[in-house]
């Protein structure tokens, strides 16, 4: 008899494409950018829209300060440049993560120490990261994955006992919460990414740009100097003796956003807070039907996380014991006979922070034998390459995490054909086998 399974020649489970319905609001992107081309202000940072930006984004995380930049990336770099992070510095991060994560830190000449993860939220694991605080540990990185949340009391409980400084990189939680409380108003720095296009891009985005919160105003004003040439208004933002006395050339970089950027991330604001509620609506029905189908789980949140964002999409991790073994890999070929839009590659290549090429064997950063991954360098001893085995968790789970596109508002009967088709191939897997 021909099996029901669409691989093996059945009819798929899923029969609805194009399943979005959201549409969005490019008119009113067009025009918020045409007036900046109107007036041709199209350039600048500390006055006008950007300003205005800056501002609404502070009020809607709750936090005391907040500044546009660039790139997500560049915000990050200038949250490590605030807790003075340099040369012979370490900071630990995941190896579940991104090098954008911490590139801007490793620039600097400090070297990135490496984590595990919780095997249930995918997360940084608070635990492993106290074991490897070293006396030149300048940064915690907690990266909020996925639009999921680390756990924050843990992390800001290590942050207060050893007094090391948390940077959250909360590049895809735009509007996240936790305990209560936006992201961006809780630890010492959070960093936001403007990347991409809504609905797939990035929470709150405008093509390439990124934002820095914090309640500190030192901090405030070491990102000012490191990084806001000619801001409008500079001089009178900065008032802590160390920094009043610069000029408005300050330090020399300009890593501001582009204002036609910010035009696009403020109309995204708008429906930031209905797009997360219905991608959460939907993320729940998904997940509880899950929960009852052998073979896969739903990736977990802490219970004082409520998570945000739509980039990376839903995560889900295979348990291939559950189905006797059968490769993750017709699994997801079975899945997506189905029709189901689902993929195993966590990331741009799947590949764990450690166990990139310079991480395993080093990399002399800036030539003649210089840099945080080579030989003894500003009190660093020699780098050791990190090695397969290294982090058992996240190595174990890394090709078995499946994803699935966060949407907004699905076509009716589009989840539960999804749903069907995750309980047909886990009544039939084993024709696969």
């Amino acid at each position: 008899m021909m099996s029901e399974l669409a691989i093996l020649g059945g009819e798929p489970a899923v029969t609805i494409q194009d399943p979005e319905q959201w549409k969005p609001p490019i008119d009113e992107e067009k025009e918020e950018v045409c007036k900046l081309i109107e007036r041709r202000a199209i350039s600048g940072a500390g006055s006008g829209l950007p300003k205005e930006f800056e501002e609404e984004f502070r009020q809607y995380v709750g936090s005391q300060f907040c500044l546009t930049l660039s790139h997500g990336h560049l915000a990050l770099a200038s949250a490590f440049y605030a807790v003075r992070g340099g040369p012979g510095d370490e900071f630990i991060v995941p190896t579940l993560g991104y090098i954008g994560t911490y590139a801007g830190a490793l620039h600097m000449g400090a070297r990135p120490v490496f984590c595990d993860i919780d095997p249930n939220t995918l997360l940084i694991d608070p635990n492993d990261v106290e074991k490897r605080i070293t006396k030149r540990t300048r940064a915690i990185f907690a990266i909020h994955l996925w639009g999921n949340i680390c756990d924050l009391d843990a992390l800001m409980d290590i942050s207060k006992r050893y007094g090391i400084p948390i940077i959250e990189d909360a590049s895809h939680a735009h509007g996240a919460e936790w305990d209560g409380k936006k992201i961006g108003s809780i630890s010492d720095l959070t960093c936001f990414s403007l990347q991409g296009a809504i609905p797939g891009g990035k929470p709150v985005c405008g093509g390439e740009g990124g934002i820095v919160t914090t309640n500190n105003r030192e901090y405030y004003e070491r990102m000012l100097a490191y990084c806001h040439l000619h801001r409008a208004g500079l001089k009178e933002e900065l008032t802590l003796p160390e920094y009043a006395e610069l000029d408005r050339e300050v330090l020399g970089l300009k890593y501001r956003a582009h204002p036609l950027a910010l035009a696009l991330a403020k109309v995204a604001l708008k429906s930031l807070d209905y797009r997360n509620e219905r991608k959460n609506e939907f993320r729940q029905k998904l997940f509880e039907a899950l929960e009852e189908i052998p073979g896969v789980r739903p990736v977990r949140s802490y219970p004082k996380a409520k998570p945000a964002g739509f980039y990376g999409g839903l995560k889900l991790i295979y348990e291939p014991e559950e189905l006797e073994g059968l490769p993750v890999e017709k699994y997801v070929a079975a899945l997506k006979a189905e029709g189901v839009p689902i993929s195993h590659k966590y990331g741009y290549d799947g590949t764990l922070e450690h166990l990139r090429t310079i991480f395993r064997k080093g990399f002399d950063l800036w030539g003649y034998g210089r840099g945080p991954l080579g030989g003894e360098f500003m009190g660093l001893p020699p780098f050791q390459g990190y090695k397969p085995g290294d982090f058992p968790v996240a190595e174990s789970l890394a090709g078995r995490i499946l994803t699935i596109p966060a949407y907004i508002e699905p076509k009716e009967g589009f989840l539960d054909q999804v749903i069907k088709a995750f309980e047909k191939v886990a009544a039939h897997y084993k024709e696969l086998l």
